[in-house]
């Protein structure tokens, strides 16, 4: 996988259980930038986070008992209209042995579902690699 013409290429692999910390919003708020300013992005989910993706979750994450009429968009909502704004610049991939293994297989519409070998191969073709939630 080359780099794209105008911009570098970046792989970000999210791993684990994106609940227990700020994995979650610190890779989107990466993806986001990365693809802002040009860049060609991967996030890769293993594990737990492979449940981000979903088709069962809800629009909205449940309410909030301290700001019961606020909404606030899921995983899966906010994966699906960061997909759509990045314009072709973001791909998110999710690993089928950690899918499968989880009961995660059926994922929205806008997620791939990858053999777990493309991690490595994604990750070495990108300029930047950056896997976050391993110790």
């Amino acid at each position: 996988m080359a780099a794209p013409a105008d911009g570098r290429s970046l792989f970000l692999g999210l791993i684990g259980a994106p609940y227990e910390s700020d994995l979650f919003t610190t890779a989107v708020r990466m993806a986001e930038e990365a693809v802002r300013q040009g860049h060609q992005t991967t996030l890769w989910t293993c594990g737990y986070s492979t449940a981000l993706t979903v088709t069962g979750l809800a629009p909205t994450k449940p309410r909030n008992l301290t700001e019961w009429d606020r909404d606030y968009p899921s995983s899966a909502a906010l994966a699906t209209h960061l997909i759509d704004w990045s314009a072709g610049r973001l791909a998110w991939l999710v690993c089928r042995y950690c899918a499968e293994e989880r009961g995660a297989s059926a994922q929205i519409p806008a997620v791939r579902i990858r053999p777990p070998y493309e991690f490595v191969e994604r990750s070495r073709a990108a300029d930047v690699s950056l896997v976050l939630g391993t110790k």
